[in-house]
């Protein structure tokens, strides 16, 4: 697998009904996805940079922090999730 795309799952019509990315973490026992949908962001690419971009602002958090990692990951569990 290239490393420019750890945690980042294509999903497209063949595979599902939706179609964009998704990037999926798991860290010390919590797992966090998040979806984004090619049509919420302008086509493939954009999903792609948005899913890229959130993907490597997580991974650095837990770099920088690595004993705060799964205090990290609820985080972003909690800012995502839906209401």
């Amino acid at each position: 697998m290239n490393a420019s795309m750890k945690n980042l799952t294509r999903y497209t019509r063949e595979k599902t009904s939706f179609l964009g990315w998704r990037v999926c973490i798991s860290r010390k026992g919590v797992m966090f996805t998040k979806y984004f949908a090619d049509a919420a962001y302008g086509g493939e690419e954009g999903a792609y940079e948005a899913a890229k971009s959130l993907r490597d602002e997580i991974m650095e958090r837990i770099k920088l922090h690595p004993e705060r990692a799964r205090s990290i990951m609820i985080e972003y569990q909690e800012k995502f999730a839906k209401k």
